[in-house]
């Protein structure tokens, strides 16, 4: 009987043992719910803050594109107002003198540049061997919108202490290029290109009259003009409009003909000796005329003189083919 008892007494306390072993398991299972629970609400709120910093991220960089495009719209309103202080156009003996001038003028400090640049070339073309002092946005703005066939040379003070920046367009294709910063400006190579001792053929033309002439620095060696009869362009509609028209087409292209003729004659008395063929006027006239002369360099130049029959009118035409047109940048 005692021993009954006392196993049952046993099992009371094993089953009281197991009960607060539950309780405090349970006790920890509730912590840990509530700590996962915490764990989860942190996550959420991370979350939620990770996505909120996202969209601040990506709306900060909608704004920095928006900023960086209205910056280089405001440069490039910048350069587009920024513009040349004069251009003017001086024969070949004034853009010496200019010349004369350009490079007498001393500097203390390395801080004069020449740049030279041939037909097609920009500045960032030029091969360096060193770096080149830095021209600015506008200055380069500027120097991109000189259209020329013959290059161009630009004479910078870098100090910009008291001169402008001058660029002259030669008359003649550049046959150097590069670039020097000294105590001095290199107006050598301009100044031999302007005094070389070259034959030219000039080829001026209009519609019924077109100038031809062979011509060195000093004067013309041989010239003529060539005159047709051609119909004054007609303002009225209608049929006898293009009736007109038409006969003014032909009168263009036996005109045209009698040019291509004597250009002949001439090139092949001076092809051995000519350099370079100037073509101005109504270009579009004589193209087809000069495409039989490929082998020989051709320069289509803005001429804006008049073909008249005294010597001073043709000697103005050679004049203005040996100028120079000078920019002056401020």
């Amino acid at each position: 009987m005692f021993g009954r008892s006392s196993k049952k007494r046993e099992l009371e306390e094993r089953i009281e043992e197991l009960k607060r072993r539950i309780e405090t398991l349970e006790s920890e299972r509730e912590a840990l719910k509530r700590e996962l629970a915490k764990e989860r609400e942190r996550g959420r709120k991370a979350k939620s803050e990770l996505q909120e910093v996202e969209v601040l991220l990506k709306n900060a960089e909608k704004r920095v594109l928006t900023l960086e495009n209205e910056l280089e719209r405001l440069k490039e309103k910048q350069s587009e107002h920024a513009s040349f202080k004069d251009v003017v156009t001086l024969r070949d003996t004034s853009s010496l003198e200019l010349l004369s001038k350009i490079g007498s003028v001393r500097s203390k400090r390395q801080d004069l540049l020449t740049i030279y640049m041939g037909p097609g070339e920009r500045v960032a073309d030029l091969e360096r061997s060193g770096e080149m002092p830095v021209l600015g946005e506008d200055l380069e703005h500027l120097l991109s919108r000189i259209e020329s066939d013959t290059g161009i040379v630009v004479f910078h003070d870098v100090g910009r202490i008291f001169m402008n920046t001058l660029v002259a367009v030669p008359p003649f294709p550049l046959d150097t290029s590069g670039w020097r910063v000294d105590t001095t400006f290199d107006t050598d190579p301009l100044e031999r290109l302007i005094l070389k001792d070259r034959t030219i053929c000039i080829l001026l033309s209009h519609a019924g009259e077109t100038f031809i002439g062979v011509s060195n620095r000093d004067g013309f060696l041989e010239d003529t003009v060539v005159r047709s009869s051609v119909k004054e362009k007609h303002t009225k509609g209608g049929w006898s409009q293009k009736r007109f028209s038409r006969l003014r087409e032909e009168d263009i292209r036996n005109h045209i003909s009698k040019v291509a003729e004597t250009f002949a004659e001439i090139i092949e008395r001076w092809r051995d000796s000519t350099e370079i063929i100037i073509a101005g006027g109504e270009y579009n006239l004589i193209r087809d005329v000069l495409e039989a002369y490929h082998d020989l360099p051709q320069l289509v130049r803005g001429i804006d003189a008049r073909i008249g029959k005294d010597k001073g009118t043709i000697d103005e035409i050679r004049a203005k083919v040996w100028s120079l047109r000078w920019y002056v940048l401020g």
